[in-house]
C-alpha cells in the first residue's frame, strides 16, 4: 500500500505542491487558497494519459498512456511520481521527450502521471 499523498494547484499561477503530510492548515499561493487535484484512473482520455506499468529484473518501467501521448511545449506530461509506503520518487518529463520513467524498486505502490492540460492520472499496483 502507498502512502498517502495528495497535489494542490495554484489557481493564478498554476504552481502544483506535493502535500506529504496534512498539519490542518490551508495551502495558499499569490494570495489564494489552493486547490486539491482531482485525480483521474480511468474514463475518456485513459488511453493518452494513464500510467501504464512493466515490472522486470527489479525495475518498474512507465509509459503513460497505451497509445502516445502529445509532448508539445503547450500540451505535454510533465512529470511521472512513483509512491510507495516507503518512497516518493519523481521523474520530471521535458516536452518534446517520450512520457516514460524507470523506476528501481520492487514495492507496490502508485504511479501518478501529470498532463499539463488534462490533469493528474493515477495507476495502482
Amino acid at each position: 500500500m502507498a502512502r498517502n499523498i495528495a497535489f494542490y494547484r495554484c489557481p493564478v499561477c498554476h504552481s502544483i505542491v506535493e502535500l506529504v503530510e496534512n498539519g490542518g492548515h490551508s495551502l495558499v499561493c499569490c494570495g489564494q487558497p489552493m486547490e486539491r487535484m482531482k485525480v483521474r484512473e480511468k474514463g475518456e482520455g485513459s488511453e493518452y494519459h494513464a500510467p501504464e506499468l512493466k515490472r522486470r529484473d527489479g525495475l518498474l518501467y512507465v509509459n503513460v498512456g497505451s497509445k502516445p501521448h502529445p509532448q508539445s511545449d503547450d500540451h505535454h506530461i510533465k512529470f511521472i511520481i512513483f509512491v510507495t509506503k516507503q518512497t516518493v520518487r519523481r521523474s520530471d518529463i521535458k516536452s518534446n521527450s517520450m512520457a516514460t520513467a524507470v523506476f528501481t524498486d520492487k514495492d507496490h505502490g502508485d504511479v501518478y502521471a501529470y498532463c499539463s492540460t488534462h490533469g493528474l492520472w493515477k495507476t495502482s499496483f
